[in-house]
């Protein structure tokens, strides 16, 4: 092979195999930039990503370089909260045909695998609904520094007790070309299935970018309006920035955020809402960030999640904030 051949291929493998500094970050979703409070209302996440690891004698199918290709991998422990409302919380009874109060705290232990032209997610998320999940006391106390209306129907939350799932999703390349002054475009197709008794479901969508080094941030910006963006899926890259739009389809079979047991009702026959197993969602952003920090504005949008569902389109924005060291 010429010599002009294999330089490109050892720069790629020596970038996908670098060692990258551990991540730390702080993300926020909310529904108050569009001037609503329902269904998914909010959600909190603190995350550690670990520097790049050699795979453990176990894991390393999970990783890329067990198939072949030269990657950077890393281990990520994330602890969230998430809280979903009906679109009246200022009543004291249930609502029917509106969305039930749900509430989850959780962690989760991520192994991320990153290669330039594919990324990937190994996921185990264990959390707690219910009263256990704090969710009511959290929004009482927001609502009450903001002024904001009173959430009146916490007492009628779903409380599953202890739930989790486990997870996969990938970004694989389709293509990434050079544009003016630097920058790069690239099309990407980003899919992901779930398994567990918080949700099962199966989807796959295309996302754009278009920015630089996006190689090395390939996987960071997700399809997704519950934590969309990942710092700690920034592989090997010092210094970048990117603007990205995507949109996905999702088959979901169980949810129980609309589904869990609602302990306190009388008649929960009453109140029942119909899971949509068809949904959409769509989000756009921009990340930018150097050798240190770096942060990440979002705004997602979704079709509904059950089928009495009183509004046709619900919405989020997000900011993520990180730091490197």
């Amino acid at each position: 092979m010429d010599l002009y051949r294999i330089i490109p291929l050892l720069l790629i493998s020596a970038s996908a195999c670098a060692s990258d500094k551990s991540t730390v970050a702080f993300s926020i979703d909310n529904d108050g930039i569009f001037g609503v409070d329902q269904d998914y209302t909010n959600g909190l996440f603190i995350s550690y990503t670990s520097g790049g690891i050699a795979p453990w004698p176990m894991f390393k199918p999970l990783s890329l370089s067990f198939w072949g290709a030269a990657s950077l991998d890393k281990v990520e422990f994330t602890l969230g909260h998430k809280m979903w409302t009906p679109s009246d919380i200022d009543s004291k009874l249930p609502v029917a045909n509106d969305r039930p109060y749900a509430g989850f705290f959780h962690g989760e232990l991520n192994y991320i695998s990153l290669h330039p032209e594919q990324a990937q997610r190994f996921n185990l998320t264990i959390g707690m609904t219910g009263e256990n999940s704090y969710a009511d006391q959290a929004q009482n106390i927001v609502h009450g520094i903001t002024g904001s209306t009173t959430p009146n129907g916490w007492r009628y939350q779903v409380d599953e007790g202890v739930v989790g799932s486990v997870g996969y999703l990938s970004h694989f390349n389709i293509g990434r070309i050079n544009r003016i002054a630097g920058t790069e475009l690239e099309l990407s197709n980003v899919s992901e299935v779930n398994f567990g008794n918080f949700r099962s479901d199966i989807s796959t969508g295309i996302m754009l970018r278009w920015g630089v080094d996006l190689g090395g941030n390939f996987g960071a910006a997700n399809i997704d309006t519950e934590n969309p963006f990942r710092a700690g899926m920034i592989g090997s890259s010092s210094t970048g920035w990117f603007v990205y739009g995507g949109i996905e389809a999702r088959y979901r079979f169980n949810d129980v955020t609309l589904e869990g047991d609602r302990p306190a009702l009388v008649n929960p026959q009453a109140y029942e809402v119909t899971l949509d197993n068809t949904q959409a969602t769509a989000v756009a952003g921009f990340a930018w960030y150097n050798e240190v920090v770096g942060a990440t504005l979002s705004a997602t949008v979704k079709t509904p999640d059950y089928k009495e569902s009183p509004t046709d389109i619900y919405g989020t924005g997000g900011l993520a904030l990180y730091a490197f060291f």
